[in-house]
């Protein structure tokens, strides 16, 4: 089967090292593993090569395979077509910050209307090259604003399969405003109905996916993965940079990997490691990752005279997290106390398939997806309680090798990329033997 695969968002490109584009890269390597040939469109490809013409609507480029190999393929069996705003858009788009500076304040119409626009260049280059590579269905990671995958699937007379990993009006709304607040949802409405499958990542996304009308038979639940290749306790592993090692030798690490952004928890995580450092002074807390929270972090160590204790490492290249991650004695994803929380964290699945045992917010979709023999769930935004599961684990290290085995094991069962790969082949092979009918 051949497919196309539109990721329209400006914001995840395939180099990246967010889960956003951990997720593209890792289902379009899985696709190719099990066979199957992926046409890849995008707007946010890594610097094309030195002999695409610059400028061209769409640019053809080898998809690379993540920032620890930027110039290498996804896989053999993957294309990737760069597709930019056309130049008429991207002058009016300059008009608008010019209006911006004249009113001062910088709005979010901008980028809004950059999404709308490019469904113009995505719609008019996307079928030229679609026609070209005779696709046989259209998966689309859904983007705000972005109707162009549906209408080429319509247009080409094949199904069209939509991944949804957020209510991205209301997210939008809430986390950063929105300007076009009535069509921003009136498109996500008709997206969402529209599609003749949509794959939603948590159960939470399954409401919200019915309120916007989507039938039950369209509905599936696909939630994120690992590749436990990669993620593998036996596999050898890049030492980690000299100081870093000096600074965490002889101590219990506490370890987290993810986006400092406010809805992983992570000033209750700190709250909790200075409770648990109180009672364990051998224990650091090793914290992977970079985000808006991080000043924030670094303020809070030092306010709580933990700047010792505490090592805020960065972002690093998602080739090298399994690296950190064997460093880790105790993995922690805290999350926020918020309802409705839809998120489904490749980070615990990560940490699971290194056989590290875990501690996850409740909050978390997790409470419904793990099992209760493979990962330690506390209430979230309780930064005593996860002191707590964290001190019990620390001085029990027969039941951390328990709970990393058990976890392991349950990851490689239930959460890999060739298993959401399969069943993407499996839904696509379904829609197009229905059509057939």
């Amino acid at each position: 089967m051949r497919l196309a695969y539109i990721c329209a968002d400006f914001g995840v490109p395939l180099d990246g090292s967010k889960g956003a584009s951990v997720h593209v890269r890792e289902l379009v390597r899985a696709l190719t593993e099990l066979g199957h040939e992926v046409v890849i469109l995008t707007p946010a490809q890594a610097p094309p090569p030195a002999h695409a013409a610059p400028g061209s609507p769409a640019e053809a480029v080898a998809a690379p395979a993540g920032a620890d190999s930027p110039s290498a393929p996804i896989a053999a069996g993957a294309s990737c077509f760069t597709i930019g705003l056309d130049p008429t858009h991207k002058a009016l788009l300059e008009t608008l910050r010019r209006a911006d500076d004249v009113i001062g304040r910088e709005t979010r119409l901008r980028q809004e209307l950059r999404n709308l626009l490019y469904n113009v260049s995505l719609f008019e280059a996307g079928l030229d090259i679609l026609r070209q590579e005779r696709v046989d269905a259209v998966y689309e990671r859904y983007t705000l604003f972005a109707a162009a995958g549906l209408r080429l699937a319509r247009e080409l007379d094949v199904p069209h399969l939509l991944e949804v990993n957020a209510p991205l009006a209301d997210e939008q709304q809430r986390t950063r405003g929105l300007e076009l607040q009535s069509l921003a949802h009136e498109t996500e409405y008709r997206i969402l109905r529209g599609s003749d499958a949509v794959l939603v990542v948590s159960e939470p996304l399954i409401e919200f996916a019915r309120s916007c009308g989507v039938p039950e038979s369209r509905l599936h639940l696909v939630p994120n993965g690992v590749d436990p290749r990669r993620f593998d306790p036996a596999r050898d592993r890049e030492p980690l940079p000299g100081p870093l090692r000096a600074r965490l030798a002889g101590r219990c690490v506490i370890g987290f990997v993810g986006t400092l952004k406010p809805w992983h928890g992570m000033d209750t995580l700190l709250e909790a490691f200075r409770l648990l450092h109180a009672r364990l002074p051998d224990t650091h807390l090793l914290v992977v990752g970079d985000g808006p929270g991080r000043s924030a972090l670094e303020e809070g160590a030092r306010g709580a005279d933990l700047a010792g204790a505490v090592t805020l490492a960065g972002a690093v290249a998602h080739g090298e997290v399994p690296d950190y991650v064997a460093a880790m004695d105790v993995t922690v994803a805290p999350g926020a106390d918020e309802p409705g929380f839809y998120f489904s964290p490749i980070k615990v699945f990560e940490y699971m398939a290194m056989a590290k045992p875990v501690v996850a917010g409740a909050g978390h979709d997790l409470a419904r997806v793990l099992p209760d023999d493979a990962a330690v769930l506390v209430e979230p935004g309780r930064p005593d309680t996860l002191a707590d599961s964290l001190e019990r684990l620390v001085r029990d290290p027969a039941e951390c090798r328990r709970l990393g085995e058990a976890a392991r094991a349950w990851v490689l069962r239930e959460r890999t990329w060739a298993g959401n790969a399969r069943r993407v082949a499996e839904l696509a092979a379904a829609l197009l033997a229905a059509e057939a009918r």
